[in-house]
C-alpha cells in the first residue's frame, strides 16, 4: 500500500471515531522541535501520540514537520503509542519528507510508535530501550453497522502495519501480522536480529526529555496498558522508570484517576518481581552445591561494560588539548605527509569518525548518490573499470565452431588522496570557548563532528562534481567532458531537451538511474509549463501544497547537489542523468586526523579544532550518465 492509500485509511478511521465523540480542544505537547534549519534537526517523540478527540495534535505535527528546512532530523523516540490513525498520518508525513530521517529509540517504541519509527532512513535503539507490535484496537459508539465497519477497518489496518514492518524488516505479512496477534517484545538486540533496526545506539546517552513532554494530557489505559509486563515481561529497572515517567508526565499537578491506577498497577508488578527474586535467591541458598563445585553467591553480575576508554582519552583530547597515554596508538606523524615534518594531531577513534562519515553524507547529495569505499591507507588505487553494452551474444550453427568475440576490455580508474582540510574562511581553524570546553553536559565530540563533518563536506561536494583533476579529483560534471546534450541559446529549458538528454542514456542504465543537479536548476525545471499552462512536474504541483514536492522527473529521482552550476550559467554542466553508483566512486582513507590546539587562541580564551581527511573521487563509468550542459550564448 503506497503513502497516499495508507493516509487515505488513516482520514477513514479518524471520521469513523470521532463521529459519535464530543469535542475536546485540550492540545498536546507530545512532541518538540529544535535546530530546525540548522545542519540537524532534533525531533522528539515523547509521550502518547495524537489526540483522543481531534486531529489537531497530528496536524499541527505534520505542519511542524514541514517547516524543517535541515538536510537530516534526528528523531528520537520514547513513547508507548497512542492513537493508531494519527499515528499513521506522522508515519505518511515523515515518509515524505525530504530530510534524512535518523531514528533514534531512546526508551521505548511500542504500539504506533513502533511503526512510525519504520520511518527513518536509519533506526538505532538504546540498549536498554524496547519496541512492541500488536494489532490495532480502537473504540466507537455507534449503531451495528459502525461496530462492524470498525472492525473490517481495524483489521484492515492491521495488515497495512504488518506491511510496514515486513517493508522494513522482510519476512512474510502473514509472519508479522503473527506476531502483532501475540503482542511482541523486542529488547535491542532482538530489534535488530528482527530487522527492526540498524543497530544498538550503546556509545551516546539518549538525550533527556523535553520538559512537560506530556503537557498533562489524560493518558489513556489503553496506550499505558503497553508498559506493563507481558509476554517477555520488564525488570525492575524498566518498571521504575515506567512508573517515574508517569511521576513526570503529571508535572507538579494533581494526578488523574488513570494515572494513578496505572501507577498502581506497575508498583504491583514491581512488588511481584522483587518477591520473584527473593525467593530466587533464597532457593539458590537451600540447594545443595554439586561436590568439588564451587558455591556461587544467587546475585544478579551486570554483564561486562564494554571498553570505553579510548573513546573518553578522545573527549578529553578535545576538552584540553593534553593527550594521554591512552591516545599513543592513534598519534599521527609528518601531518599525514610524505616528508618530515612535526606531529600532525590524532587519528580519531571508530565512533567519532564515524560521525563524522554520517556528518558528511548528509551533506552533499551526490556523495551520498554514488558508490564509496574506505581504504586503510593513501597509496595509489588503479580502481577497475567495465563497459560492456557493445556486445551481443550471437547464434552458433549445431557442430560449428565459435569464429569470433569480443574480450571483456577493462578499463582503469585512478584514486589518489588528496588532504582535506577542515579551515574556514581566510584558512582559520574552528574555534570552541574554554566555558563550553568546561561544561561537561556539553556534548563536544558531537559539536566538533558536526562543524569540521561540514567544512570539509563542502569543499568536497564541489569536486565531486566540478573537479578538473591534476591537483583534484576528477567532477562528475568538470568543465572537460564533452555534453551529451546542450540548450539552446538563451538557455530556456524546454521538455524536449529533457527527453533528449534521457533519449542519449543507455537503456542498460536506466532502470536504476537519478537526475543530479542543484536547487535553482530544479525549481526552473518545476517551473516548465505546456501549451496549457499545466506544469512539467505534475507529481510536484499535486504534493507541494499539502506536504514537500516530490522530487520526481520523467519517472527518476532527483538528487539535490548544490555543487552543480545554474542551469543559465554559459556553457557550464548543470545537471546529470544516469546510473549514479556506476558512474562515480568516492575513495576515503579512513585513518582521518584531528589536531586540537589550546594555545594559539588561549588569550581569547578558546581552542582552535582542525581536522583532515583524505579522499579522491572519479568517474569509473562514463557511458553510465549522461550530462546536460548550457549554451555558451
Amino acid at each position: 500500500m503506497n503513502v497516499d492509500k495508507l493516509q487515505q485509511l488513516a482520514d477513514r478511521g479518524r471520521t469513523l471515531v470521532r463521529k459519535h465523540q464530543p469535542q475536546n480542544n485540550s492540545t498536546g505537547d507530545w512532541y518538540k522541535i529544535t535546530n530546525a534549519d540548522g545542519d540537524r534537526a532534533e525531533l522528539y517523540i515523547y509521550g502518547v501520540i495524537g489526540d483522543e478527540w481531534d486531529d489537531s495534535d497530528a496536524t499541527s505535527f505534520t505542519r511542524a514537520l514541514r517547516d524543517i528546512t535541515a538536510p537530516a532530523i534526528d528523531l528520537h523516540i520514547n513513547s508507548p503509542g497512542g492513537l493508531v490513525f494519527d499515528g499513521v498520518a506522522i508515519y505518511s508525513a515523515l515518509l515524505n519528507h525530504p530530510s534524512t530521517v535518523d531514528v533514534h529509540v531512546d526508551g521505548i517504541a511500542a504500539s504506533a510508535a513502533s511503526f512510525v519509527a519504520m520511518s527513518g532512513d536509519t533506526i538505532a535503539v538504546e540498549k536498554p530501550a524496547k519496541l512492541m507490535i500488536h494489532d490495532a484496537s480502537g473504540l466507537v459508539i455507534g449503531n451495528a453497522a459502525d461496530m462492524l465497519e470498525m472492525a473490517e477497518l481495524l483489521d484492515g489496518m492491521s495488515d497495512t502495519i504488518a506491511e510496514i514492518y515486513a517493508d522494513r524488516a522482510g519476512g512474510e505479512v502473514s509472519e508479522w501480522r503473527d506476531r502483532m496477534r501475540a503482542e511482541t517484545w523486542f529488547s535491542a538486540e532482538q530489534a535488530v536480529a528482527a530487522g527492526l533496526a540498524d543497530r544498538i545506539a550503546n556509545d551516546t546517552t539518549p538525550e533527556p526529555a523535553p520538559a512537560n513532554s506530556r503537557g498533562g494530557r489524560t493518558i489513556h489505559a489503553a496506550a499505558w496498558n503497553t508498559l506493563t509486563p507481558r509476554g517477555t515481561g520488564m525488570n525492575i529497572e524498566e518498571l521504575l522508570a515506567a512508573m517515574q515517567n508517569i511521576i513526570d508526565g503529571a508535572d507538579g499537578r494533581t494526578m488523574t484517576d488513570d494515572e494513578v491506577k496505572q501507577y498502581e498497577a506497575l508498583e504491583a508488578k514491581l512488588a511481584e518481581e522483587r518477591t520473584h527474586q527473593v525467593r530466587q535467591r533464597q532457593n539458590q541458598y537451600k540447594a545443595p552445591a554439586p561436590e568439588n563445585a564451587q558455591v556461587h553467591a544467587a546475585v544478579h553480575a551486570a554483564p561486562a561494560k564494554e571498553d570505553d576508554g579510548l573513546e573518553k582519552a578522545f573527549e578529553n583530547y578535545l576538552r584540553t588539548g593534553q593527550p594521554t597515554q591512552d591516545l599513543a596508538d592513534l598519534r599521527v606523524t609528518n601531518a599525514q605527509g610524505t616528508g618530515a615534518g612535526a606531529d600532525g594531531g590524532f587519528t580519531v577513534p571508530d565512533g567519532f569518525r564515524q560521525k563524522l562519515v554520517d556528518v558528511m553524507k548528509a551533506y552533499g547529495g551526490l556523495a551520498a548518490a554514488v558508490e564509496s569505499f574506505p581504504t586503510e591507507t593513501g597509496n595509489p588505487i588503479d580502481y577497475p573499470s567495465l563497459d560492456d553494452t557493445g556486445n551481443e551474444g550471437t547464434i552458433t550453427a549445431e557442430n560449428t565452431a565459435i569464429t569470433g568475440g569480443a574480450d571483456l576490455e577493462f578499463g582503469t580508474v585512478k584514486l589518489g588522496a588528496y588532504k582535506y582540510t577542515s579551515a574556514g574562511a581566510n584558512n582559520q581553524p574552528l574555534k570552541v570557548s574554554v566555558e563550553l570546553l568546561q561544561d561537561s553536559a556539553f556534548d563536544i565530540a558531537g559539536l566538533v563532528a558536526r562543524k569540521l563533518g561540514t567544512r570539509i563536506a563542502r569543499k568536497q561536494a564541489k569536486d565531486w562534481v566540478t573537479g578538473a583533476g591534476t591537483t583534484l579529483p576528477f567532477g562528475i560534471a568538470h568543465a572537460g567532458l564533452t555534453a551529451d546534450h546542450t540548450l539552446a541559446a538563451g538557455n530556456a529549458i524546454t521538455y524536449q531537451d529533457l527527453l533528449d538528454l534521457e533519449t542519449a542514456l543507455d537503456p542498460a542504465y536506466e532502470q536504476t538511474a537519478a537526475w543530479a543537479m542543484n536547487k535553482s536548476s530544479w525549481n526552473a525545471i518545476r517551473g516548465v509549463t505546456d501549451a496549457q499552462g499545466r506544469p512539467l512536474v505534475w507529481e510536484s504541483a499535486q504534493s507541494g501544497m499539502g506536504g514537500a514536492p516530490s522530487r520526481m522527473l520523467l519517472g527518476y529521482p532527483v538528487v539535490i547537489d548544490q555543487a552543480f552550476p545554474n542551469h543559465n550559467t554559459l556553457s557550464s554542466h548543470w545537471a546529470v542523468l544516469g546510473d549514479l553508483p556506476e558512474a562515480y566512486v568516492i575513495r576515503r582513507v579512513s585513518n582521518l586526523a584531528v589536531v586540537v590546539n589550546p594555545y594559539s587562541s588561549a588569550n581569547s580564551g578558546q581552542v582552535e579544532y582542525t581536522a583532515w581527511e583524505r579522499a579522491d573521487g572519479n568517474i569509473q563509468n562514463r557511458p553510465a550518465y549522461t550530462l546536460l550542459a548550457a549554451n555558451a550564448t
